[in-house]
């Protein structure tokens, strides 16, 4: 069984800052970010036990093209909606500015029994290596 950090995040420099903290504290993790739930759902139907930890952003921005057609990314709450009729296998952080979709992500997740904590990022990156990554870390040896 692998162990993966997972990240729904649609900002480059965030992931990417979220992935530097990650190789950087554990060396003996993988993780698999995604910009978009439709993404990160298909990949959950067949991964979801291997995830130690994930982290969800709500509002994952607008419509796109992709292979030519329009694309919509969803919102983090789509993968609540999956999870949450699953059994609980990780704790889940929700990272988003958005205050109602982040309290009804975590109600959700909370009332299906999974372990949530709610992080609201700031303007700069500071949040990423300070409290984010403390919490991953908390998290993981929970």
């Amino acid at each position: 069984m692998k162990k993966i950090i997972a990240i729904l995040d649609d900002e480059p420099i965030r992931i990417e800052a979220m992935c530097q903290q990650i190789i950087q504290r554990f060396t003996n993790l993988e993780h698999k970010t995604f910009d978009n739930a439709p993404d990160m759902i298909q990949w959950l139907k067949d991964s979801l036990e291997d995830v130690v930890v994930m982290s969800l952003d709500h509002d994952l921005g607008p419509n796109r093209e992709r292979s030519g057609e329009v694309f919509d990314p969803g919102i983090g709450r789509d993968v609540v909606n999956f999870i949450e009729s699953h059994k609980p296998t990780c704790p889940i952080i929700v990272h988003t500015t958005n205050h109602f979709g982040g309290e009804g992500m975590q109600y959700a997740l909370e009332d299906a029994g999974w372990k949530v904590e709610r992080i609201v990022p700031s303007s700069e990156l500071t949040w990423i290596t300070g409290r984010w990554i403390n919490v991953v870390t908390e998290l993981i040896e929970y």
